[in-house]
């Protein structure tokens, strides 16, 4: 019998819902089970049986309101002009929706997953390591609820902040302030370890939460080496020029006004821009003027599928930083995974994407003050090639699943 302890992965967003926390622990949770651990992840994401894992995923949550949300999104966000009535209403549906859970939800839109998990309590797996993953922050909740007669070891895995959050919050802050900081503080308390995927996150959370003085730790970004070999046979001569951006933004967070306006005073010929992003995230783009840069459209599609595209298809991938220094975009670590150039824009002094793309001779960093002709002398001279990825080892599933198990 192993003596490895069972675990327990609490998160409402899992494969084959495309995030930064799914594609992050769907990763480590193959890493664990190479490693001879047993690992059940509970979810609020319904699954597609297509999929094999190695580890046991179960879905929590009612099939036919999961179907109805989501083919009233599908419908509201459809762009063909087919039976614009009943798009108006599913548009008007969606508007209501967003409205009740930014007024009344608590503490985010997964809300109701928290009494799904209670109505399924027999159910839960035994284990002895419980690690919850965030946002949202009803996974801490609804594993502090699992957790609070067994009194298991818990890790609490933070992807992005929660009380902190200044722009874009994940619930009336108005109304739920108080609450927000007084349960985040609870969990942080109750848990073991808590992680953050860089030390500016951590030290600004420590700074607010005394308690996690001596209980937090770094779980940097991960990524699996990419071994399609798509990146060295790819023709960087071949015209058009085509850019990707793969994610979403976020008003208040990750807008792409200074970085599309810089990008169009470069006045480069034949330039593509491809954006594998959300809806919102594509009124976003189509709002700013430009007269140099063709935008494509493209739906989100699965991380390998995604990986691919990164690998074959573009000549540089494209990377907008947050407004803030303590929330790092992961898909960074994926474009670099790729080897492929990356295009970076700074919004603040401090960005933390600059620590990890300085180490690369194949990428351009921007930022409002840069120089328009410095930048065109860069990307005709360094940006167009592949580079060698050992110096970023320390990103790999194998590095990252080591340092995940040295504080189990």
């Amino acid at each position: 019998m192993s003596n490895k302890p069972r675990i327990l992965l609490v998160t409402h967003q899992f494969t084959p819902h495309v995030s930064p926390r799914t594609t992050r622990w769907s990763i480590l949770c193959e890493e664990l089970v190479e490693r001879g651990y047993k690992v059940n992840v509970i979810t609020g994401t319904r699954q597609n049986k297509e999929i094999k894992n190695n580890y046991r995923v179960i879905y929590f949550g009612s099939n036919k309101l999961g179907r109805i949300v989501e083919s009233a999104r599908k419908a509201s966000n459809n762009t063909d002009g087919s039976n614009p009535a009943k798009r108006l209403i599913f548009y008007f549906l969606k508007r209501v929706y967003r409205l009740f859970y930014r007024t009344f939800a608590w503490p985010d839109y997964s809300m109701l997953w928290f009494f799904s998990v209670r109505r399924n309590r027999k159910n839960i797996p035994d284990y002895d390591l419980l690690i919850s993953v965030s946002l949202p922050f009803t996974s801490h909740l609804v594993a502090y609820s699992i957790n609070k007669s067994k009194k298991r070891k818990w890790i609490m895995d933070i992807g992005d902040p929660f009380y902190l959050i200044k722009d874009a919050p994940e619930n009336n802050k108005y109304l739920f302030s108080y609450l927000n900081r007084y349960f985040e503080n609870k969990f942080y308390r109750t848990a073991d370890n808590v992680l953050f995927t860089h030390h500016e996150s951590m030290k600004y959370h420590t700074n607010v939460f005394n308690v996690l003085y001596g209980r937090a730790s770094v779980l940097p970004p991960v990524y699996r080496e990419n071994k399609n070999g798509q990146t060295s046979e790819f023709d960087y001569a071949k015209r058009p020029i085509k850019i990707a951006y793969f994610g979403v933004l976020t008003a208040g967070v990750r807008t792409p006004d200074n970085c599309l306006g810089f990008i169009n005073n470069l006045m480069i010929k034949d330039l593509q821009i491809h954006w594998y992003t959300n809806e919102d995230s594509k009124q976003m783009v189509k709002k700013i003027g430009n007269q140099y840069i063709n935008h494509i459209f493209h739906e989100m599609v699965p991380r390998s599928e995604a990986l691919f595209l990164m690998s074959r298809e573009y000549h540089a991938l494209l990377n907008i930083g947050n407004a803030n220094p303590f929330q790092l975009p992961s898909k960074v670590i994926e474009y670099i995974s790729t080897g492929k150039p990356v295009i970076h824009f700074s919004e603040i002094n401090d960005d933390p994407v600059e620590l990890l793309l300085n180490e690369r001779s194949n990428t351009i960093i921007i930022s409002k003050k840069s120089n328009v002709e410095n930048i065109k002398k860069d990307l005709n001279q360094k940006l167009f090639t592949d580079e060698n990825l050992e110096s970023f080892s320390k990103y790999d599933s194998r590095s990252v699943a080591e340092t995940l198990i040295n504080l189990i």
